[in-house]
């Protein structure tokens, strides 16, 4: 029994290390950032812009995923649970992008550059409450009860 315990631990240590992958944020500030231009900051804002959209689906993919293994181990299989995802590395890389973007928003404003961009926090609850209420509005010129 005393032998079995600490093989046991170690198993458990080894694959809650796997638990997820590290996360790998960007930085705010980057070499060579003063040096670009207006076309150059507005397309790195809209590939950032890209990439957090994409974190924040790969967040809520993540969190399906959890959800599943969690009841899954509670219920059927209890190694289920070393396959959850509890380093949290999409959400923190997305804030990072935002933390990024903010920081080039100001400088491309700074700058005079036209169009001038106001950056508004990628919300998901927000985004699906306006595509519904989108849904809902009848086409203008369109009689609803046809």
């Amino acid at each position: 029994m005393k032998r079995c315990l600490p093989l046991t631990l170690l198993a458990v240590m080894t694959l809650t290390a796997c638990a997820g992958r590290d996360p790998n944020p960007v930085t705010e500030i980057q070499d060579g950032d003063a040096r670009l231009s207006c076309t150059e900051l507005r397309r790195e804002i809209d590939v950032n812009s890209q990439a957090v959209r994409g974190l924040i689906d790969e967040k809520r993919d993540k969190q399906t995923q959890n959800v599943v293994a969690g009841a899954a181990g509670a219920i059927l299989f209890f190694p289920a649970l070393f396959f959850m995802d509890l380093k949290g590395a999409s959400a923190e890389e997305a804030r990072a992008y935002q933390r990024r973007n903010q920081g080039l928003v100001s400088r491309y404003n700074a700058r005079g550059c036209r169009p001038a961009i106001a950056i508004q926090a990628y919300e998901p609850a927000k985004a699906a409450a306006e595509a519904k209420r989108a849904e809902q509005k009848p086409l203008a010129g369109k009689d609803p009860a046809n």
